[in-house]
């Protein structure tokens, strides 16, 4: 039950950077509103965080992140706007909505560990505007990998995640492609609109689905 409201964040990100400055971490929290923030920093702006390592889902301290809004927000110079990762094993029901982008960065961002059991679920992102580096960042995380002995084989699940009513300009579309064990589902893109010299969604997945997404008037390609 935590409401940040009308905060200014911000850390320098030139001419000389302030490293590691994350404008907010959730770390295991529930029932979260940020909004009417303003947040410029120079690594993520928003972390979803919980924990890490291949036995974090069976320790007490660690544990979800849920039930967020993050709305009517203003997001400057960042690493990325809304991140899940790298040290994250459980988000659910993170909904992002009326926000402006004035960034480089990409507006999600899902680190995936390989060394981590992660699930990422009912992602929204909704009523966005501005300008960005992408819509969406999906990759591996190797920094710090460490199995700490485990015979394990964690892997990411990613599903349920919206992107919906988004205008923006943006160096590229996005990326998605995980670790080789990932299983990603029911990612849907609707009523985007984006402008940019990269429009290709580069991506291993199949199940992912398009309904009126445009890039430079066209429609949207995607491609391993």
């Amino acid at each position: 039950n935590v409401l940040v409201e009308n905060a200014t964040i911000t850390s320098p990100y030139k001419p000389v950077p302030a490293p590691s400055t994350d404008g907010i971490d959730l770390d295991v929290c529930k029932n979260v509103v940020i909004r009417n923030c303003y947040i410029s920093v120079n690594d993520d702006a928003i972390a979803i965080k919980g924990g890490k390592g291949a036995t974090a889902h069976k320790l007490p301290e660690n544990g979800k992140v849920e039930d967020v809004l993050i709305e009517n927000c203003t997001f400057g110079n960042s690493h990325a706007v809304l991140t899940l990762g790298s040290e994250c094993i459980n988000a659910n029901n993170i909904v992002m909505r009326n926000c402006i982008m004035q960034n480089n960065c990409p507006i999600l961002n899902l680190k995936m560990r390989g060394d981590t059991f992660q699930i990422y679920e009912n992602i929204t992102i909704q009523n966005i505007t501005g300008k960005c580096g992408s819509i969406i960042s999906l990759n591996p995380w190797k920094q710090f990998f460490d199995l700490a002995g485990s015979t394990e084989k964690p892997f990411g699940t990613i599903r349920n995640i919206t992107f919906s009513n988004i205008m923006v300009e943006a160096n590229q579309f996005g990326v998605m492609n995980g670790n080789p064990l990932d299983v990603l589902s029911n990612v849907i893109f609707n009523n985007i609109d984006v402008t940019t010299k990269n429009p290709i969604l580069k991506t291993k997945y199949e199940d992912i689905k398009l309904e009126k997404v445009m890039v430079n008037g066209k429609p949207l390609e995607m491609k391993p």
